[in-house]
């Protein structure tokens, strides 16, 4: 699971610590504040800013897809598996063809819309007239 860079993160006692100030004290525990998972300090390289990495062995990937430092595509790809899997479940609508107004007891086909009444808010499957279709 690919995690962004953290330049924060908390140290033993709660407080929040940049990466910068924590270098001066290596070999600490620094855990994230957002899901509390335990970083590894990074000090950087050729320019680059100290940075904390997630232990993803310390902590299990439903909290990691919680934590606000998840690459935003993996999350996004979460979201989408999780959507197809609920509209694979789904029921194919099937289209009503024939109506019955029970208002005004007309039979008409099409549209859910009675041209007596001008309104289909009365009208009904009709299913005898879908079986004789068949």
């Amino acid at each position: 699971m690919h995690m962004l860079k953290c330049y924060i993160a908390n140290n033993r006692d709660g407080h929040i610590v940049t990466a910068k100030d924590a270098m001066q004290s290596p070999g600490r525990v620094w855990t994230c504040s957002s899901c509390g998972c335990q970083l590894i300090l990074h000090a950087g390289s050729s320019g680059e800013a100290p940075w904390f990495e997630h232990d993803q062995r310390t902590v299990t990937t439903n909290v990691l897809m919680q934590c606000t430092h998840l690459d935003p595509e993996v999350k996004a790809e979460a979201r989408c598996q999780k959507l197809r899997s609920i509209i694979g479940n789904l029921d194919a609508p099937v289209m009503v063809l024939f109506w019955h107004c029970v208002w005004c007891g007309n039979h008409y086909s099409g549209k859910k819309h009675c041209t007596s009444c001008g309104t289909g808010i009365y009208s009904i499957e009709e299913t005898d007239k879908q079986s004789d279709a068949n």
